[in-house]
């Protein structure tokens, strides 16, 4: 389960990443509920790999973080478009706050994974 989630996630951040980009060059607005639906999607395997390492004896700070950043992901992406609406100058700042969440997801989700992974192994073998 937590191999499949964490390959959910990458696929999702990366697809996300690279639509994200074409966003802020103005093109791409047909993908925008693409992009929220793998957002959505890339949070909710966040969550599911915070719980996973969790349940198998691993970091309650970890579990807790992913789902505070998967949230705050989550919540500065649905409503970026009321915070410094688009013709605002600085709309920037919401974007790149967007995206640092973004990859604060992913590295999060690796540093889980391999706890996770670590947590199993070390079961496996007692």
């Amino acid at each position: 389960m937590a191999r499949i989630a964490i390959m959910v996630l990458r696929v999702a951040v990366l697809f996300n990443l690279i639509t994200g980009i074409i966003f802020w060059t103005g093109n791409a607005a047909p993908l925008q509920v693409v992009h929220i639906l793998l957002g959505i999607i890339a949070v909710l395997s966040l969550w599911t790999l915070g719980i996973l390492q969790g349940m198998r004896g691993g970091s309650f700070g970890l579990a807790l973080a992913t789902f505070v950043v998967g949230f705050l992901l989550a919540l500065v992406g649905l409503f970026q478009k009321n915070w410094l609406p688009e013709p605002n100058a600085n709309h920037w700042i919401i974007q790149v706050i967007h995206l640092v969440l973004g990859l604060a997801a992913i590295g999060l989700g690796e540093r889980v994974a391999g706890l996770y992974r670590r947590l199993t192994a070390k079961s496996a073998s007692a």
